[in-house]
């Protein structure tokens, strides 16, 4: 009976874990589907979106419904807003997100203004999860799911040309 138990335990935790694992993998697909639609909204309307439904009243559409964040289970994103903290200035005045080689910016605790999205307004150029939990997943360098900013990047559509492939040598 208590060997039983203990392989119930491994399997509960396997099991929780697991499931944590593709909630963090949906939030990275999710995430990059909303910067995708704000991309595409930009391109067809000329701005960018400045609340989060817009995205989905568009026409035409860009995004079928504002998609629940797996995390807590709610459609309750935070907005990345145009110069908010945490976004450096790309070519062009746009918002990009630092690279893979850049220092980590520390992130203000939950509440601090401008970082809870309740009293910073302006063009939406990304989201954020609300919840600010630890992940298993370490994404862009961070490890709380609120850090794992979804932020437009038009680094390289902003008139500058990507550098071409070296070709192979035979």
């Amino acid at each position: 009976m208590a060997v039983m138990a203990i392989f119930l335990t491994v399997a509960i935790e396997t099991v929780t874990f697991q499931a944590r694992r593709e909630k963090e993998a949906e939030l990275i697909f999710r995430g990059n589907q909303i910067v995708e639609a704000v991309r595409l909204f930009r391109a067809r309307n000329g701005r960018f979106p400045i609340q989060l439904v817009e995205l989905a009243n568009a026409k035409p559409r860009v995004l079928r419904k504002v998609w629940r964040d797996p995390i807590t289970g709610k459609p309750d994103w935070l907005p990345v807003f145009y110069g908010q903290a945490g976004a450096q200035i790309g070519p062009g005045g746009v918002k990009a997100t630092p690279g893979p080689d850049a220092a980590p910016t520390p992130t203000p605790a939950p509440g601090t203004p401008g970082q809870t999205g309740t009293d910073a307004r302006g063009p939406i150029i990304g989201v954020h999860s609300r919840d600010c939990s630890d992940s298993i997943k370490v994404f862009n360098g961070h490890t709380r799911y609120c850090d794992w900013a979804f932020v437009l990047d038009l680094t390289n559509q902003a008139g500058v040309t990507p550098q071409p492939a070296p070709a192979p040598k035979p």
